[in-house]
């Protein structure tokens, strides 16, 4: 019983650190149209919600980029007041991720 209580204790105190948030790190590049964005991390998935807080309509392109994996860009059309969420799941330990936001009218 001592053994099972102990083992216990023990995954109580190793769980803060498996679920340690990583930095991600926001770089936009908006031509001419109003998108708001925020980004948050679920396990080893980097999400960026985008919302288009324009009147026109915009196309934008997120890259996820984590280390040594290959970036894979991802593409969004977004109408005057749509919001999305464009996310990324890696393979490898995550301990930062840099996305880029590229967003222009169309």
């Amino acid at each position: 019983m001592r053994i099972l209580a102990s083992a216990s204790a023990l995954a109580c105190l190793l769980l803060p650190a498996v679920s340690q948030a990583f930095p991600i790190n926001l770089e936009a590049h908006l031509d001419g149209v109003t998108i708001e964005t925020q980004t948050t991390d679920i396990s080893n998935i980097a999400t960026v919600t985008l919302r288009n807080a324009g009147s026109n309509a915009a196309l934008c392109e997120a890259t996820f980029i984590n280390g040594p994996e290959r970036p894979a860009p991802r593409r969004v059309r977004l109408a005057a007041g749509e919001r999305t969420v464009v996310s990324q799941s890696f393979l490898r330990a995550i301990t930062q991720v840099r996305v880029t936001v590229n967003c222009s009218a169309i």
